[in-house]
């Protein structure tokens, strides 16, 4: 009798638990890039800058990482490590899109209306 090894084989559960963690991820991936494109139909609205980067941030933090874990690990022959180093680095990236977001991109002032010039003459008074 010959001994045969099989060439695959489903690691973290039944295949069919596999199944249903793969979609989940991919809805996520779909449902993340759902939000950005909402937001960056906000920003072509409105031409505020925060907003797209917000848009970039949340793709770098979310979609990033699972596309760059299921690239690596499936069509290159990257380590491990290197799997994981690449998908952290993007979603600092994303993380740094988004606070930039928040704190550091200009936004644009409103101009002061008349009412509001002629009060500060009256203060000054």
């Amino acid at each position: 009798m010959v001994a045969t090894t099989p060439l695959q084989t489903a690691t973290g559960g039944s295949p069919l638990v596999v199944v249903l963690a793969l979609l989940a991820l991919l809805l996520t991936a779909a449902l993340s890039l759902v939000v950005a494109y909402l937001i960056v139909r906000g920003y072509r609205r409105n031409r505020d800058r925060a907003r797209l980067y917000l848009a970039v941030g949340l793709i770098l933090l979310v979609t990033g990482p699972i596309v760059i874990q299921l690239v690596l690990t499936n069509v290159t022959a990257a380590s491990p490590v290197a799997r994981s180093a690449a998908a952290n680095a993007s979603k600092v990236l994303g993380l740094g899109a988004m606070l930039y977001a928040i704190y550091g991109a200009a936004r644009p002032r409103r101009p002061e209306s008349r009412r509001d010039a002629d009060r500060s003459d009256e203060v000054r008074e």
